[in-house]
C-alpha cells in the first residue's frame, strides 16, 4: 500500500463519483478504479459500494477514510517539516480559537511565546468550536481552544480556563440595581439565547441552569456569535447569560452581574493531536500548562 492509494481513495470518498475523482486527480478513470480495487484487496474488505447510479462508503470505508486522512495529513506535515528544517525556516504554529481565548488566554501567552521561541510564527484562526476538532484531525491547525469535550481518541484535551457565567444587561435594566441575580429574578425576562449550532456547550449549560431552577425566559432573539449577543443586549432587547470574560468587552451602556451561588461554570479546553509535538509546539503547550487560568467565584 502506498500513499497514492490513500490519496485516490480519499478523492473518491470525497466526490462519491469515480469520474469526478479521476478528473480531480488528473488520471484516467479505469486506472483509478483499478487502484481502488488493489487497495481493497490489500485491506481485505470492501471499502466502497458501487452501482451504476451511485458510489457509497461501506462501514469499513468510513473507518478507513478517517484513518487515511490522518496518515496523509501526517505525511504532508513530515514533508513540510523536513523542507522547513532544510531551509532553516521558522515553524508556523496554527491556533484555532473561540473568543474566550482571544480575550483571556492570548494576552498572557503570546508575548511569552515570542520571547521564549522567537523563531515561531503563530497563525491565529478564529473558528467556532464545531469546526475545530475536524480541523485538528485534518492537520489544518495544531492547537485548538474550544468549548466542548473532544470525541476522537487521538486528540488530547485539557482545561485551561474555568469561568462562571454572568448576567449581561443594559445599565438601565431593572436588574442592574442588584449586585447578585437570584434565579427567580430571571424568570420571564426577555432573553438573548445562544444558537446551539454555534455554541452548543454554552447553550446546554444555560438550558440546564434554567431547567434546574424552574426559570422560563422569554427568548426574543437567538445570537450566532458573541458580538451579535453583545449588540442585541446593548439594544435593550433582553439579558444574556455569558462567560465572565465578556466583562472585558462591554462599554458603559451595559453591565455584568454575578449569578447567586452556585453559579454555572463553563470550561475552555486546549486540544492538540496526541502525537509527539515539535519543540516549538511543545513549548507553547508547556506554557499553557504552567499558567493558571482558572477563574472562580
Amino acid at each position: 500500500m502506498e500513499l497514492r492509494h490513500l490519496r485516490y481513495f480519499v478523492a473518491v470518498a470525497d466526490e462519491l463519483n469515480f469520474t469526478r475523482a479521476a478528473q480531480r486527480l488528473h488520471t484516467a478513470q479505469p486506472s483509478l478504479s483499478q487502484q481502488i480495487r488493489d487497495l481493497e484487496d490489500e485491506v481485505g474488505t470492501q471499502l466502497l459500494e458501487r452501482s451504476k447510479r451511485k458510489v457509497e462508503l461501506t462501514e469499513a470505508g468510513h473507518v478507513f477514510l478517517a484513518e487515511a486522512r490522518l496518515v496523509l495529513a501526517q505525511a504532508d506535515r513530515a514533508v513540510e517539516r523536513a523542507r522547513q528544517t532544510g531551509r532553516r525556516q521558522a515553524l508556523t504554529v496554527r491556533i484555532g480559537f473561540v473568543p474566550a481565548a482571544e480575550v483571556a488566554i492570548f494576552p498572557a501567552i503570546l508575548p511569552k511565546l515570542r520571547m521564549q521561541c522567537p523563531g515561531v510564527h503563530v497563525e491565529l484562526r478564529s473558528m467556532p468550536t464545531m469546526e475545530q476538532e475536524d480541523a485538528l484531525l485534518r492537520g489544518d491547525i495544531d492547537i485548538a481552544f474550544m468549548r466542548r469535550p473532544v470525541q476522537a481518541p487521538n486528540l488530547h484535551a485539557e482545561v485551561v480556563l474555568t469561568e462562571p457565567l454572568i448576567v449581561l444587561m443594559r445599565s438601565d435594566h431593572p436588574l442592574a440595581a442588584h449586585a447578585n441575580i437570584e434565579p427567580a429574578m430571571l424568570d420571564g425576562q426577555s432573553f438573548i439565547q445562544t444558537n446551539p449550532a454555534y455554541a452548543g456547550q454554552l447553550y446546554d449549560i444555560v438550558d440546564r441552569y434554567f431547567t434546574d431552577n424552574g426559570i422560563h425566559p422569554d427568548v426574543v432573539q437567538v445570537a450566532t456569535n458573541i458580538l451579535l449577543n453583545l449588540n442585541l443586549v446593548g439594544m435593550g432587547l433582553g439579558v444574556a447569560l455569558l462567560p465572565a470574560y465578556v466583562e472585558a468587552l462591554v462599554g458603559e451602556s451595559m453591565c455584568c452581574r454575578t449569578l447567586a451561588s452556585p453559579a454555572p461554570h463553563i470550561d475552555l479546553l486546549m486540544v492538540t493531536r496526541a502525537e509527539p509535538h515539535s519543540r516549538e509546539l511543545g513549548a507553547l503547550v508547556d506554557l499553557m500548562r504552567r499558567a493558571t487560568f482558572r477563574r472562580n467565584d
